[in-house]
């Protein structure tokens, strides 16, 4: 008996769905460009993308620094893959693998993104048998370090829905897996949504993420003065951030991180 409930106590309870998320030294450079283009033209009408933004910064990327553009989405998604390996009780996977899942929290996140350990037990308490989803706040990790106002929305990684929204179609996931999609299904007067007010996820924009070169360097072909700029940049700003008591969690994460960019320069 006490086996039986031990085990049902462990049993995992969040399943993290991980976005986007090719193997970044396996893959063929040639299938890495052509899903940047796919990828592109995918979300090109919510974020602005050209269908060659990426690839056209991969290329003077490649021919600026001393580590590919390719090899350094690897070493950040080595961190994040840390990260999300330490949150208690998880499974992770694809979409692909998920439609099916039954664990009480679907989260959607990217491949450079982190979630607090203590994810589900912190959310426990503010749980809702008829809760279609969860909205907590988000660690902005930019330069800075920039607590996100808790009631502003779904952003990269800071929300999660329930196996019992997810039961409801089979097209629920896709609904959620995009956080522009999920915040107007969260707003919707039918969508049953619980806001908590706590920092269990963090939004890692560095300088090889697309939003934050968009940010950088505009849509416009880059040059490698301008690529060199964003990253010495950083590099340094990052140095001198504070990180908020909310955001301690992140603390162990953050080096690691401006040294991947540290080693370009």
């Amino acid at each position: 008996m006490i086996e039986a409930l031990s085990r049902l106590f462990e049993r995992k309870r969040v399943r993290i769905v991980i976005r986007q998320s090719p193997d970044w030294r396996e893959t063929p450079y040639d299938e890495l460009i052509a899903m940047s283009r796919a990828f592109c033209r995918s979300v090109g009408a919510a974020t602005g993308f050209p269908e060659n933004f990426i690839a056209d910064i991969v290329r003077v990327w490649d021919a600026t620094f001393p580590q590919p553009f390719f090899e350094v989405r690897a070493a950040l998604k080595d961190i994040a893959m840390d990260n999300l390996a330490h949150v208690a009780r998880v499974t992770r996977s694809t979409l692909s693998d998920s439609a099916d899942a039954r664990e009480t929290l679907i989260v959607p996140i990217d491949d450079d993104d982190w979630l607090r350990r203590d994810l589900f037990a912190a959310l426990r308490p503010h749980m809702q048998d008829d809760a279609d989803g969860y909205v907590y706040g988000n660690v902005l990790c930019d330069s800075g370090v920039t607590l996100r106002r808790l009631d502003g929305g779904c952003y990269t990684n800071n929300y999660s829905v329930t196996a019992k929204f997810l039961a409801g179609g089979p097209d629920r996931l896709n609904r959620v897996y995009q956080h522009w999609d999920a915040d107007a299904a969260f707003r919707q007067p039918s969508f049953r949504r619980v806001d908590v007010g706590l920092y269990l996820s963090a939004t890692n924009k560095h300088p090889a993420s697309a939003m934050k070169l968009k940010d950088g360097l505009g849509i416009e072909p880059p040059t490698a003065a301008q690529l060199r700029r964003l990253i010495e940049a950083y590099v340094d700003e990052s140095a001198r951030a504070d990180l908020p008591p909310e955001a301690q969690w992140i603390a162990s994460y953050r080096p690691l991180v401006r040294n991947v960019f540290a080693k370009l320069l």
